[in-house]
């Protein structure tokens, strides 16, 4: 297996959302503070950061006056929020495998702050190395990044294996989901030994890192089967009322779970006597507002509603709500009558400013951020949006452009911060429309999927190949093909063909041994045989024998007539939705390979 290196992509985009950024209310240092933080804990290095402490209580960041802010030595400053998402591994490992090195993040907090990024957030319990590196990466400076620390929610009580979604108010979940928390609050304070176990952090946890705790998002996306089936089954069921988060009245049996889950942070975190933040993570999905315009009913079948939670007066450091919130997803955003005439703060139309707005109004009176935003610049595509913020299809440099316009956005809507999906490149992830081609599952890190949207969110691009030298690039010139070592070539009449491969590519290097090759007068076909059968003869190669039988075959003529043909008998997308699911025509004779019939090579759907 190839060593993977990961080489930074340079965006337009993230130039305009440096400058954005740049723009924002920004905190100094000043003053003397009620108390220091000083590296208490064994392993943390000196640092130099203001804590506000009093009646015990210790506190650097708290939700005040309907605002994210931290303490300045003198009094509470807001600010807006700029941050990324950092998933938990990197190509060639599954995400409960926690690859990334101590160096690894050390050297990625500093292209973070590069990027004018604040705040880095973090899904679930990360090795201990992570929380060292960010105490020493922040020691002694000034303006440190932040943290948002996530909690994850124990998957498997929530939605089975089938999809089917459980009551989350059972003791089992109950009892998973409160350790998961206070290890987390252990976790951020320095003081946790925990075994080993798969898929989990484990280790020694002495750095202390509240001081640089912006807020606490505890949970995941919610299921919605997950939430009306506990509603359902606990309709009787009073609000929860502890010692410092309540549930209003009126509030669901999920929303009370929630406020339950608070409350157990906050009795951990006061037993270190600190306050920070507290939030739990929503989605369009399960939103508060009504969308009658949505097609797919289990994409407004159930809400969970941050508003229905409130923190008790002895909670100082109080509470805001985050949510994921992109442009392509779900469909509201392309039927909802309003939003296709919503205009923004600089006159346009913009459907995902429009949903913003809605959101912003209905959470009047505390912070709110959304938590997780972006486009990937995937060659595949799996959902449409308005404006063409499509979930895949865009260069780098648009996926930088529409990021840098959806952070205006949620700016210029009054929000308190903007958390960028995601720091990283992540090989693991799936889409629904090539997953069940992509097998076998096991071997998914293994490779970059260049169809899978979701594999292609990051700033920093984790690429194929075993070195940044030993890329190959399509820029004419052979210069990386002569350093490449891994290549084989071969004589063919009247040309020659080098091939070579990576973890996500087959590269070929095809050349003319005498005189121009003018492709639109002298057309070429490429056979590709990747398994036993296939045809000798294509009907878009006329005239042209093979050698072997073939699945694919390439055509190399002028700019408007180059294609790939997949032989119909192998091709999965006619077969399913022609033959399967009788949604497309479908003849006889592409179920045979003899017949030779070879057809445009096609992905599945890109819309649902």
């Amino acid at each position: 297996m190839h060593v993977i290196s990961a080489n930074k992509k340079i965006w337009l985009g993230l130039i305009i959302l440096v400058l954005l950024a740049a723009c924002t209310a920004l905190w100094s240092l000043g003053g003397l503070p009620r108390g220091w933080f000083s590296g208490a804990a064994k392993s943390t290095p000196a640092a130099v950061v203001p804590v506000y402490e009093e009646g015990g209580i210790k506190q650097t960041s708290a939700a005040k006056d309907g605002h994210l802010t931290v303490y300045d030595g003198k009094e509470w400053k807001p600010q807006f929020w700029s941050g990324v998402n950092m998933g938990a591994t990197t190509p060639g490992h599954a995400p409960g495998e926690l690859s990334p090195t101590k160096e690894d993040y050390f050297r990625w907090f500093g292209q973070i702050k590069e990027m004018n990024a604040r705040v880095i957030r973090v899904y679930t319990i990360l090795p201990p190395y992570f929380y060292e590196a960010l105490a020493e990466f922040n020691s002694g400076q000034k303006d440190p990044l932040y943290l948002l620390q996530g909690v994850w929610a124990p998957e498997e009580p929530l939605v089975g294996s089938n999809g089917q979604g459980y009551d989350v108010l059972q003791q089992d979940t109950i009892d998973a989901f409160k350790k998961e928390i206070k290890d987390a609050v252990q976790v951020i304070h320095g003081d946790l030994r925990r075994k080993a176990e798969p898929g989990h952090a484990s280790g020694k946890f002495d750095a202390d890192v509240s001081p640089y705790l912006l807020g606490w998002v505890i949970g995941n996306e919610w299921d919605p089967g997950a939430v009306k089936a506990t509603d359902d089954a606990h309709e009787d069921m009073k609000p929860y009322q502890g010692t410092y988060f309540l549930a209003v009245s009126g509030a669901t049996p999920f929303e009370s779970w929630l406020a339950q889950m608070l409350d157990t942070l906050a009795e951990e975190e006061m037993t270190f006597g600190w306050q920070h933040p507290v939030s739990f993570t929503n989605w369009v999905t399960t939103d508060p507002l009504s969308h009658p315009n949505e097609p797919n009913p289990d994409e407004d079948m159930v809400s969970v509603d941050p508003m229905h939670v409130k923190p008790q007066a002895g909670w100082k450091a109080g509470y805001f709500a985050s949510y994921h919130v992109y442009p392509y997803y779900p469909d509201l955003l392309r039927y909802e009558d309003k939003y296709q005439t919503y205009k923004d703060s600089d006159g346009k139309v913009n459907p995902y400013a429009g949903y913003l707005h809605d959101l912003r109004q209905h959470h009047q009176g505390i912070p709110l951020i959304v938590a997780e935003y972006g486009v990937p610049s995937s060659r595949g595509m799996a959902h449409y949006g308005p404006l063409n913020r499509n979930q895949g299809m865009h260069t780098e440099q648009e996926q930088g452009q529409i990021d840098a316009d959806l952070y205006k956005s949620i700016y210029n809507e009054s929000y308190d911060g903007a958390v960028l999906f995601s720091w990283q490149d992540e090989w693991f992830k799936i889409t629904w429309n090539t997953m069940e081609l992509d097998t076998p599952a096991g071997r998914r890190p293994m490779w970059r999927n260049m169809l899978t949207n979701e594999e292609h969110f990051g700033p920093l691009a984790e690429e194929a190949g075993a070195s940044a030298q030993d890329t190959i690039v399509l820029d004419g010139k052979t210069d990386d093909w002569d350093r490449r070592k891994n290549k084989t070539s071969r004589d063919y009449p009247g040309y020659s063909l080098t091939v070579s491969h990576d973890e996500a590519y087959l590269y070929l290097l095809l050349k003319k041994k005498e005189g121009d090759w003018k492709p639109g007068e002298q057309p070429l076909y490429i056979g590709f045989d990747t398994v036993d059968g296939g045809s000798t003869k294509a009907d878009k190669a006329p005239g042209v024998t093979f050698s072997g039988g073939q699945e694919f075959v390439m055509k190399l003529g002028g700019e408007q007539d180059s294609h790939i043909y997949v032989q119909s008998a192998y091709d999965y997308h006619t077969w399913q939705y022609g033959f399967v699911r009788k949604m497309m025509p479908w003849q006889e004779a592409w179920s045979h390979a003899e017949n030779g019939l070879f057809l445009p090579w096609r992905r599945r759907s890109t819309s649902r």
